[in-house]
């Protein structure tokens, strides 16, 4: 099952017109609806289940803003997988799933075709495009035989019910927690930049692409590829050793949540906790989880409001790698960090194919040289970094 949401511009559209504003305080909400299996909403065609058989459900969120909730009522779901990685079974009630997130089910049908039955899919938010528009519910149906009855199951509230967490899966080949060979502390701080624009950034400025992609000024500087200083600051680089352990810790202060993907790995899920000041908020105190002996691995997590999360994983992939918020407005806005991985063994182990070399050309983007295109730190010709305030 895919689910999206659902725009009714492009989201250049949706953008320029967000730059345009005077005052952002100003924005008329423009929240989406969903699609559902590629329908919209509530017209997905039924899902059919035949008694006694047991389903493995696919369920990939395809969103770029909205979070989805995913239940039938009646049935539990075991959890056998996300992101592509398999996991010890978890039974949960429902699928909470991020931008981005993908996991699989278990799901086994009732002996009877007595009844049909009726699932729940519930879209929300908390971006600009939100306010005063949150939650859209959407029903559909599963049909064990047409025709038949639909049982109907009360409700419980969300709080009674089992959602899967990230420190609450494990992994199914039972690897224990990586040891530390470096520590990189990631913060998100919010700002006010131009036009009362709320900004965000997750390293030290807004990340923003530079004149020559991190890439090619990986391949092309030599020895001083392994200095974060020549890829420019608007990239957010940092710069890791072949096969070295990074402890990744991201903080959240706000009340906002997040996805982040890790493009390049998975990796592994150690903890969460507390970060920040909950005392302005009416929300329950956020509670400190530890991952199980064998942490789930995966490639896209969730960062929840006033939280911190913990990830590991081992730097076995040279190349560049982007860490961003999977929210497309606040991608859009810099919420992102690159990983150059160890930038000499890249040198030796691979090369641009020259038909990408000849399309940057075409396109006039420089393929040698640091950020600017320049050779050693010289960054002339770059734009400006924007730093929060301190």
């Amino acid at each position: 099952m895919t689910f999206e949401d659902w725009f009714t511009t492009e989201f250049a559209v949706r953008q320029a017109y967000i730059d345009s504003l005077e005052d952002i305080r100003t924005l008329t909400s423009n929240f989406p609806k969903a699609l559902i299996n590629g329908y919209d909403g509530n017209k997905t065609a039924p899902i059919t289940f035949v008694p006694g058989k047991r389903y493995r459900l696919r369920v990939i969120s395809m969103s770029v803003n909205n979070w989805f909730k995913f239940r039938i009522p009646g049935h539990k779901m075991t959890i056998i997988e996300a992101d592509g990685v398999e996991s010890m079974p978890l039974e949960v009630d429902g699928l909470i799933l991020g931008p981005g997130q993908r996991y699989s089910a278990i799901v086994t049908a009732h002996d009877s075709a007595q009844f049909n039955y009726i699932y729940n899919v519930t879209s929300y938010s908390q971006t600009l495009f939100s306010q005063g528009l949150i939650p859209l519910m959407y029903t559909g149906l599963i049909n064990y035989r047409d025709g038949a009855p639909v049982k109907t199951i009360p409700a419980p509230s969300d709080e009674h019910l089992v959602w899967p967490e990230e420190t609450a899966m494990q992994v199914a080949d039972k690897q224990v927690p990586l040891p530390v060979d470096r520590r990189i502390e990631l913060t998100m701080k919010k700002f006010t930049h131009t036009h009362h624009q709320h900004q965000t950034t997750l390293g030290n400025t807004l990340y923003k692409p530079v004149l020559v992609p991190t890439l090619y000024t990986a391949l092309s500087m030599g020895d001083l590829a392994t200095n974060s200083s020549v890829y420019g600051p608007q990239t957010n680089a940092y710069v890791l050793k072949h096969l070295d352990v990074v402890d990744v810790v991201i903080n959240n202060p706000e009340l906002e949540d997040h996805t982040f993907h890790f493009h390049g790995h998975n990796v592994q899920v150690i903890e969460t906790g507390p970060y920040g000041n909950l005392s302005t908020e009416n929300r329950e105190p956020v509670a400190h989880k530890v991952s199980g002996p064998w942490p789930m691995w995966r490639d896209t997590i969730q960062v929840h409001g006033f939280e911190y999360i913990r990830v590991r994983f081992r730097a076995d992939n040279p190349g560049v790698w982007f860490l961003h918020c999977h929210l497309a407005w606040h991608e859009y806005n810099g919420v992102a960090v690159v990983f150059v991985e160890a930038p000499g063994v890249l040198q030796q182990r691979q090369s641009v194919p020259e038909e990408m070399v000849e399309m940057c050309k075409r396109q006039g983007i420089p393929t040698q040289g640091n950020g600017a295109g320049n050779q050693g730190f010289d960054l002339s010709g770059l734009p400006p970094a924007v730093y929060p305030p301190s």
